[in-house]
């Protein structure tokens, strides 16, 4: 994982990397769990641990973002990212918080 130091962009390649196998794993969902298993390890093997995970929530989060920006932007213009969170919400999540 990159260093964290070029801000949440330095992020996303692994987080890029970890949702490409999680896009590519339709047919073998194998391959998914071990590119996360592989990012986790190379995480563990770093000499903070803690931040290699920290860094990968931050770009997964961050990528979370951009596409939660682009869908609200391709909705319409009435629509926004919480437009979308919601949506999702409504569709995936069998309580709403309270």
């Amino acid at each position: 994982m990159r260093d964290i130091g070029s801000g949440p962009g330095g992020c996303l390649p692994v987080a890029i990397e970890v949702m490409t196998a999680y896009t590519d794993s339709a047919d073998d969902p194998g391959f998914f769990w071990t590119s996360v298993q592989r990012v986790m390890a190379d995480g563990a093997d770093r000499a903070d641990p803690a931040a290699a995970v920290a860094e990968l929530v931050l770009g997964l989060s961050t990528l979370c973002g951009i596409t939660l920006d682009h869908l609200a932007e391709r909705a319409g213009p009435d629509s926004g990212p919480r437009d979308v969170l919601a949506a999702i919400q409504r569709a995936y999540v069998a309580e709403p918080p309270p």
